[in-house]
């Protein structure tokens, strides 16, 4: 399942592993990030599963009914799908996973259609190794 995602998410030529592609099993639960890139660290594993099942009970597919907040970690879609493919270009560009084409592409389909790699390469993104701690109420969730 592993292997068969990260190939998905290396070939960008095939259409098949459009962004929007993820099964049915691969909405709901925790599993091991599949991003292990540059803003990943094993020490935030616990509190990312803990914001994404207070944020969406390890849903990757949720939407919010009162606001664009989508996806496993409740992005305001509206505020943050540009910004975080923008800020995921600059990783990829820096160690050339040639991933850019991919990454362009995700600008076109709102975040819950993402697949898990990069909900969850947006999230380590965002989160900056706990720089971005405020863009989640930890308080209120208890993480």
């Amino acid at each position: 399942m592993i292997t068969e995602v990260l190939i998905c998410a290396a070939l960008i030529a095939a259409p098949a592993c459009a962004a929007t592609s993820m099964d049915a099993k691969d909405w709901k639960g925790h599993e091991p990030s599949l991003y292990t890139g540059h803003h990943y660290h094993p020490k935030w594993s616990h509190l990312r599963e803990c914001i994404m099942h207070r944020e969406s009970r390890d849903n990757y597919r949720a939407r919010s009914t009162i606001s664009t907040a989508s996806g496993a970690y409740q992005f305001l879609d509206s505020q943050w799908r540009v910004s975080l493919t923008y800020m995921m270009i600059r990783e990829s560009r820096s160690t050339a996973d040639g991933l850019i084409d991919e990454i362009r592409a995700l600008r076109h389909h709102p975040i819950q259609e993402w697949n898990r790699y990069f909900q969850d390469r947006a999230f380590y993104t965002a989160w900056d190794n706990g720089r971005g701690a405020d863009h989640w109420n930890l308080t209120r969730h208890g993480c």
